[in-house]
């Protein structure tokens, strides 16, 4: 049987799904009988069936010695928050005689249970079919269950020569139309936006997502004196209840009362030693408060820490041929002394849109396929 042929075939289905998926993962799946498909389904968001059984009631006929893939191992048990009840039940009440599955779920209350209960019905469980094109369909999800922290995803727009804005720091327009829309997409892929004060006080952005299902967003700020304007368009929609200042404890309290006056939510920080936010404890709070991962938009100082400190997972960098000379580097000093020491990016991807290359990469290895 060809088992790569009806993964890719779940996985094709799991990224139906994936963008309504968060905070669950993105999940597809396959009936297989007698050589041909007899029912296929996916995860379409929270409080919806779970891939398995999406399949199993949409199969054509019985599933008594049918194959099931899954992108990832079945659920198991019940816990506080799920809603949907365990796949390994129905999997095994169905008689199903094999399951083959791309990654073990991370998740505390699944990880390797949904297998062994499997194995133990006297299912017969394969894993490991294209397990890096499912770890990076559900980077955000895996990095949730094993750190307890967002995912992280760095987006700069650069000139060749990499500078995000000029000397007068005019950065409107580095890359295209149809790279900014690429933009809007990939912001609808997270659930925030972060940004520094210096890039609201210089580009002014709203920090939207402008798609055709076009949705709200998590919109966060550091500012460690609470020094956004008040004027700011970010400051000034319908989207107030879900924007985030992260400043520091000794701010102004009559200046803080005119921000939480717009429904915006003020987050105090203690400071570290050169007077700015702390990104780790920033990442704890964050992941507390519900936010599973974060596009970070700029601009340098805010990219250069996160860099530095080593706490970004991904990042894409859209570059246009334009050579800009003088002006705003991407990226500032980072400690590095020799270029073995550089940060070195895996798992490259390289795409182009129009006469600008957009190149996309992750901190640590996630694309090895078994």
């Amino acid at each position: 049987m060809n088992h790569i042929k009806y993964m890719k075939r779940a996985l094709e289905l799991a990224e139906m799904g994936a963008i309504h998926a968060s905070p669950n993962p993105a999940v597809g799946a396959v009936l297989v009988k007698e050589g041909k498909i007899i029912g296929e389904g996916y995860h379409r968001g929270p409080g919806s069936l779970h891939a398995e059984i999406d399949a199993i009631d949409n199969s054509s006929e019985s599933l008594v010695g049918a194959t099931l893939y899954s992108t990832m191992e079945p659920c198991v048990t019940m816990y506080k928050g799920k809603l949907q009840k365990p796949c390994t039940d129905r999997i095994i009440s169905e008689k199903i005689s094999q399951v083959i599955i791309s990654i073990t779920d991370p998740n505390e209350y699944v990880n390797g249970k949904g297998i062994k209960k499997l194995q133990d019905a006297g299912i017969h469980v394969r894993t490991g079919i294209l397990t890096g094109q499912t770890k990076i369909l559900n980077e955000i999800y895996i990095k949730n269950m094993e750190k307890s922290l967002p995912f992280v995803h760095l987006k700069i727009a650069q000139t060749l020569d990499g500078k995000i804005a000029t000397k007068s720091k005019d950065s409107k327009w580095i890359t295209d139309h149809d790279a900014r829309k690429d933009v809007h997409k990939l912001r609808s892929l997270y659930d925030s936006i972060l940004i520094g004060v210096g890039t609201v006080e210089i580009d002014n952005p709203i920090l939207t997502v402008r798609t055709e299902n076009e949705r709200s967003i998590n919109r966060i700020v550091l500012d460690s004196r609470l020094s956004t304007p008040v004027t700011s368009l970010l400051l000034d929609d319908q989207n107030n209840n879900k924007t985030f200042i992260i400043t520091g404890n000794k701010i102004d309290p009559k200046r803080e009362k005119i921000f939480q006056e717009k429904d915006i939510t003020i987050i105090k920080l203690a400071l570290n030693q050169n007077d700015q936010i702390s990104l780790k404890p920033l990442l704890e709070k964050l992941f507390s408060m519900g936010i599973k991962s974060i596009l970070v938009e700029g601009g340098s100082k805010i990219f250069t820490s996160f860099i530095k400190e080593k706490l970004f997972d991904k990042i894409s960098v859209y570059t246009a041929p334009i050579i800009c000379g003088s002006g705003t580097n991407s990226v500032n000093d980072i400690g590095t002394e020799m270029m073995g020491d550089s940060v070195s990016l895996k798992c490259i991807n390289l795409k182009t849109i129009n006469n600008q290359f957009v190149l996309t990469g992750y901190r640590e290895e996630i694309c090895l396929q078994a």
